[in-house]
Parts: structure tokens; sequence; C-alpha cells
């Protein structure tokens, strides 16, 4: 199997991301791809260090200059040659020296399991804390999630803990052009069925700093994040899906309508507002009193509009 590690500016954190993989105990061989887009700080040094001690495990890509996040991501993935593949960030860990091989384990005794993920610690840097998170509630229901549970549940996947079944093929184009290319790849591997499998066991750490990709975002950036995910993803997915994708997007550009009513800001909310389906959205509590009335005036209007032209309401 491969390791996919991608790394930027992680010099203070590296070495563990390394060492842990390192440390895995199993009975097949373990490829370990790193990333390096060219640090402004030692983080090169490390990984280069790392693969003059362990040649035969470890393919580094080094790019003479900065790619980003996204690009960098079409070369290391053509260098991973295993079965299966285990997604890791230079800022997180692994802790169980078993980890791999309980999730390949499971993945072999089960051919519908396309994704194994497991539970995570949660490291806040600024804090110098542990957090242990609650199991989720849907694990008390499944440990097996189709593409539909995903869809619904958001995100419930750590990128550190999940291994997937690696398609034939390359990736597809749209996977390079998501803001959130962990969740892109369980929605391609999953599109056509199979599962994502469960593991309550916590065997890494999620580390939360103020530099991380996605942990140092405002909710408002990771929302409008949301919306292009689900514009993008829509267009891609079997049409089974199209009608929950659509929902989900919906409720992105309800919340940044409401965000945008609140920060007064004019001109993205007509611009969310011209998108939003007004004759079937629902209305919550969360809009005050105006934003209400004129949530609920859209939604009148849109109704009336579409029995004036003989269409049937969608609510």
């Amino acid at each position: 199997m491969s390791v996919w590690l991608i790394t930027y500016n992680h010099e203070k954190y590296i070495r563990q991301a390394i060492e842990g993989v390192l440390m895995q105990q199993t009975n097949f061989a373990v490829q370990l791809v790193i990333g390096e887009d060219c640090s402004t700080d030692g983080t090169r040094a490390v990984v280069q260090e790392y693969k003059a001690l362990y040649p035969d495990r470890i393919t580094l890509y080094l790019p003479e200059r900065n790619m980003g996040m996204i690009p960098i991501l079409r070369p290391t993935y053509a260098l991973c040659t295993g079965k299966y593949v285990a997604m890791l960030d230079g800022d997180d860990y692994w802790t169980d020296p078993l980890k791999l091989q309980k999730q390949i384990d499971l993945m072999e005794a089960d051919s519908d399991c396309r994704v194994s993920f497991h539970a995570v610690q949660i490291y806040d840097q600024s804090k110098q804390e542990y957090i242990a998170p609650a199991d989720p509630w849907w694990s008390r229901v499944t440990t097996a999630l189709h593409l539909h549970d995903l869809i619904y549940l958001g995100n419930p996947i750590f990128t550190l803990s999940a291994i997937f079944r690696r398609p034939a093929g390359e990736l597809p184009t749209y996977y390079y052009e998501s803001p959130f290319p962990d969740l892109a790849m369980y929605y391609w591997v999953l599109a056509e069925g199979g599962t994502a499998n469960f593991l309550p066991e916590i065997m890494g750490i999620y580390r939360v700093h103020t530099s991380g990709c996605f942990s140092s975002l405002t909710w408002l950036q990771k929302r409008r994040q949301s919306l292009a995910f689900f514009e993008k993803m829509r267009g891609h997915l079997p049409m089974r899906y199209y009608e929950q994708i659509e929902a989900e997007r919906q409720i992105v550009l309800r919340d940044l309508f409401i965000a945008s009513c609140r920060r007064k800001d004019v001109v993205w909310s007509l611009r969310y507002m011209r998108l939003i389906d007004w004759a079937s959205i629902y209305v919550p509590a969360p809009y005050n009193k105006p934003q209400r009335l004129l949530a609920l005036g859209l939604k009148k209007w849109a109704l009336a509009k579409a029995r004036k032209s003989g269409m049937p309401p969608n609510n």
C-alpha cells in the first residue's frame, strides 16, 4: 500500500508524521510518498534526511518552486503504486503502530468497503491541549456509510484517518478543481457503490493551528468553499445523487444569505438571494424578524410565480 503525504512549512511537525508511518507494523509493504511543496522553512531538509535513511521506503517529489496545495496532488498521486492509499498531512500524525494493518484487514475482509477511517484525537496547538471527540452519533446506528450518508453528514472523515481502495485510472479532472480534495476523493470512490467503514479506535492526532490549511479558515470562508464544492460536484456525480447535493447546496446558500444580511453586505445578499430556490426553501429560526419576513415574502412570491406559470410548487 501507499501513504500519500503532502507537506508545506511543517518543519515543527513533519518528523512526527514520518515517524508515525515508519513505526507501522504490517504484513505488507508500505510505500511512503512525500510531496514537499518548496517550503520556506526547513521541511525539505528534514524529508531529504529521512529519504537518505530509508531510500527503499520513501519516494520524494520535490518541485523547484511552490505549486500549491491542489496542483501538487497530481504528480504525487501518480507516484503512489499501492492497491490501497492512506492520506496524511505533514502536520498530523499516527499513534497506533497497527493502524494500517487494522484498516487493511478490515478492507480485505469486506470487498464492499472502499474507504476505511477511524476516530482521532484533536490537539489544539495554541492551547497545547488534547481533545478526544465523542463518538459520532451516527456510529450508534451504523459504522458503514454509503455516499448518501456522507453527503448528509458533511465530512465525518478526518484526512489522516482515511485509507481508500485505489480505483483504476487517473483521478478525474474535477478532483483537482475541488476546494476539498479529500472529500472529493471519497465521493469519487463511493459514487458507484460501496461503503466507508468506521473504526471507533483513536489511532491518530489531528493538529489545529493557525497555519493549518482548513483549521485556519473562518466560518464564512468554509461555507463559501462548501458552496463551491457542491456546485462542482453536482455536475459530476450520478443523477441519483443530484437532488441530495442540490438540497445541501441550498442549505449553504441559505447560511450565506443570512450571514450577508447580518453583515449588511447588500451585494452578496442579493447574489445569494438570486441563487436560492425560494419556492421550496425551509425558513428556519436563525433568521431574525426582518430576514424572516424577507425570506417568507420571497417564498410567497416564488410560489405565486410557479402557480401562474402552471408549474407545481416544490414544497
